[in-house]
């Protein structure tokens, strides 16, 4: 997991702790445990105990006090991971699964919806399907040219 999420998740459960969270930061903090352990399993080559730390994640429904949009992009981030490693397993029919469970979560103009577009068109790519491939790596491409257009009107 980037630091950047990572520090992301702690400030935000510690957030919650402070304003009374309803099993708010216990969620997060179980996902962002699960990256950990994903991450030192993968360091020790268990690509399998990776997988099953981040499955657990997924799975886990978020409380109410989450707010939907949070959810979506934490359970994405877990949802991405999971298509990597189906990837490194050279399994892209589990990667298109895992890429269309994220994008099932909803979408938003955001690099978790463009990274998992660009994981199933790297998947339908490898199960012979170019056209909706493309589709996905287009409409990964246009999602990412408004994000770099948000980026660079905030430098200026």
């Amino acid at each position: 997991m980037t630091r950047l999420l990572s520090a992301a998740l702690a400030i935000v459960a510690l957030l919650f702790v402070a304003c009374g969270d309803g099993g708010a930061a216990e969620w997060l903090a179980q996902t962002e445990v699960a990256h950990r352990r994903a991450d030192e399993a993968l360091a020790a080559g268990d690509v399998q105990a990776a997988e099953v730390a981040l499955r657990a994640a997924f799975g886990r429904v978020a409380p109410r006090t989450i707010a939907p949009e949070d959810a979506r992009v934490v359970r994405q981030d877990v949802a991405f991971r999971l298509t990597s490693l189906a990837f490194e397993r050279d399994e892209p029919e589990e990667a298109l699964r895992w890429a269309e469970l994220g994008l099932a979560l909803g979408r938003g103009e955001d690099v978790f919806t463009a990274n998992l577009l660009v994981a199933r068109g790297r998947a339908r790519e490898a199960l012979g399907q170019p056209v909706e491939a493309t589709e996905d790596y287009h409409e990964a491409l246009l999602l990412n040219e408004v994000l770099l257009d948000r980026v660079l009107e905030g430098a200026r």
